[in-house]
């Protein structure tokens, strides 16, 4: 037996396809409406989406890989989904 640490869970980012570890990743999961909101609890329900930031915004949106990710047709409103990423400085 060997007293190493638990390795932390993986996830992939939808956006560029990136694998890091879930703390350092921005989950989205869908609203009541079925818009996507970012769960900083990383706690909510339901399916989640992971994106590594606001670069990766674009490219899982071009890809539709929301779509596949909460596996309905989900209904985008960009500029939404933009602000729920301030811009780095």
């Amino acid at each position: 037996m060997t007293d190493k640490e638990p390795t932390p869970p993986i996830r992939t980012c939808v956006g560029c396809g990136k694998k890091q570890p879930k703390g350092l990743l921005h989950r989205l999961v869908l609203d009541e409406k079925h818009q996507p909101m970012r769960d900083t609890s990383q706690t909510a329900p339901g399916r989640g989406a992971y994106l590594c930031g606001a670069g990766c915004l674009n490219a899982a949106v071009k890809r539709k890989a929301f779509q596949r990710a909460f596996k309905k047709n989900v209904a985008l409103a960009l500029t939404q989904l933009e602000t729920l990423f301030p811009a780095a400085t």
